[in-house]
């Protein structure tokens, strides 16, 4: 079985104590990345796996958005986990091409 860890934390570099400590098979951090954010933690060995959470539902194609280095939708917090599962869910606008 592996073993992974997942950490939310808004300040990346305070990981750094743990993922030296962490003797699981992936160390998953989240907690307000960008691009460049994700990509840095990883290539410093902060990470294994970045998580974009929000990112990824104002953005539908957010992979993609990645690559061409594009401009993300904002996110609106007032529609996470609200009753209405359209709204906040669906309605974001992928990258017109």
């Amino acid at each position: 079985m592996k073993t992974v860890l997942l950490i939310d934390d808004e300040t990346p570099h305070s990981l750094v104590r743990m993922r030296k400590a962490f003797n699981g098979t992936y160390f998953i951090s989240a907690g307000g990345y960008d691009r460049e954010d994700g990509n840095k933690a990883v290539a410093e060995n902060r990470a294994d796996l970045v998580a974009y959470a929000r990112h990824f539902l104002a953005n539908p194609d957010l992979p993609k958005r990645f690559e061409l280095k594009a401009p993300l939708n904002k996110y609106d917090r007032k529609t996470f986990n609200a009753p209405d599962p359209v709204e906040g869910y669906t309605d974001y606008p992928f990258l017109e091409m």
